[in-house]
């Protein structure tokens, strides 16, 4: 597994994206775990108009928005984590062994019938989750 960090391009580009969705999503929520309660009824919206493939872009947003609110509550940082060395945004834990490929992860739960409330908790409480991976 490569784990590398993203260029300042890339911080950049995920940075815009999250703060166009949450100008769209969260309006005036400024606190990251309502942010990410807001975040919980937008998984639901995507669900139910179109899932992932439809909306893939919106899906990549809410994952920004995720793995950011995971970035400022629990220490994690973004990065680079892929099998080919490609870009690839994740966070990964603050000692560096444990990743969520994010984005994967968001769009399973929109093609599934989970919550984020099951990842974000095993963010945060080093807890078991399949979407996080020991690196």
């Amino acid at each position: 597994m490569h784990v590398e960090p993203l260029s300042p391009q890339h911080l950049a580009q995920l940075q815009l994206a999250c703060e166009r969705a949450l100008q769209q999503w969260a309006k005036d929520v400024f606190a990251p775990r309502e942010i990410l309660a807001a975040m919980e009824r937008v998984l639901l919206f995507l669900r139910q108009n179109g899932g992932a493939a439809v909306q893939a872009r919106q899906v990549s947003s809410l994952a920004f928005v995720v793995g950011e609110q995971l970035v400022q509550l629990g220490g994690w940082r973004w990065m680079s984590v892929s099998d080919d060395g490609g870009v690839n945004p994740a966070i990964v834990s603050e000692d560096g062994g444990r990743a969520v490929l994010i984005v994967d992860a968001v769009t399973e739960l929109v093609l599934g019938q989970g919550a984020l409330g099951p990842l974000v908790r095993a963010c945060l409480q080093d807890g078991e989750d399949p979407r996080v991976a020991r690196l």
